[in-house]
């Protein structure tokens, strides 16, 4: 689709189509954007009207769903062909297509947040599987730079959105953790130290990003913060779950609390320990 090449679609963060700098195409209706989002996160694939019923009304879905999602469709079309000046014909042959029983929103040759993350994750990660480290952390810090905040937060979700969003968001984590790692090993410990500290107050039970927290705060010189922040977990884990931290964890702890004065912000031999546990990959 000649125009579509211009054409913007975000979906890391609040939903947005746009053309230009001027154009905007999101529909108000809530299921109207809810059935957008679901094609989107299935870009340039076909999704069933039955996925579509189920995804607006769950088990529970009228006797006339067949007719209310096509009229969606049609609305959506109708608001593409207005608000980006493209012909209804070309909108419903070359966009927002029919097909195999479902529809298609065709994303190819779109300028698209997701494919765009995707792409630079998965370099990110051939760079680091090629003994560039450097250029990996680089590739995955754009990615993440990708994200304005949850994905489609401001679209509700019935079952399968919710299963796509949850999807993304879990790849989005390894990727940060791929990162986190990877400037770790490049000693750059005092500028992930604030986005670890972020992440193990969002992810309170989760070990790899505490361990990283402690191995930063321990090459920064800050040994009795490193150590508080294993106890908290251990509170955490115990308390909540009934469970005590992995061994590998544990290993982090003794050589912290072993470690000498040299060892506090030297090469750090005690988080080769827990990296080599880490084994984070992108899926």
């Amino acid at each position: 689709m000649g125009q579509s090449h211009s054409m913007a679609i975000d979906v890391l963060g609040p939903l947005e189509l746009r053309m230009g700098s001027d154009r905007r195409a999101k529909p108000t209706a809530p299921k109207e954007r809810q059935v957008l989002s679901l094609l989107l996160m299935n870009p340039s694939q076909a999704v069933p009207v039955s996925v579509l019923v189920d995804e607006l009304w769950v088990n529970e879905p009228p006797k006339t769903a067949l007719t209310i999602v096509q009229t969606y469709v049609l609305n959506l079309r109708k608001t593409l062909s207005r608000n980006f000046k493209i012909p209804a014909p070309q909108v419903s042959r070359e966009l927002l297509r029919t097909c195999n029983g479902g529809y298609l929103f065709e994303t190819d040759g779109c300028h698209f947040d997701l494919r765009e993350y995707q792409r630079l994750a998965a370099a990110g990660k051939h760079a680091l599987e090629l003994g560039d480290p450097a250029h990996a952390a680089e590739l995955l810090r754009r990615a993440d730079a990708l994200w304005r905040g949850p994905a489609l937060t401001d679209v509700q979700r019935g079952m399968a959105l919710e299963a796509e969003v949850t999807r993304l968001e879990q790849a989005r984590l390894i990727t940060r953790e791929l990162c986190i790692e990877t400037e770790l090993r490049l000693g750059r410990h005092r500028e992930v130290l604030g986005e670890l500290s972020g992440l193990a107050v969002q992810y309170p039970y989760h070990e790899h990003l505490h361990g990283y927290l402690m191995h930063a705060l321990h090459r920064c010189g800050r040994r009795m913060e490193a150590l508080d922040v294993f106890h908290r977990l251990r509170r955490v884990l115990s308390d909540e779950l009934g469970l005590s931290p992995s061994a590998g964890l544990c290993r982090l702890q003794q050589g912290i609390l072993n470690a000498s004065e040299s060892e506090l912000v030297g090469a750090g031999g005690a988080v080769d320990t827990l990296l080599g546990a880490v084994r984070t990959t992108l899926p």
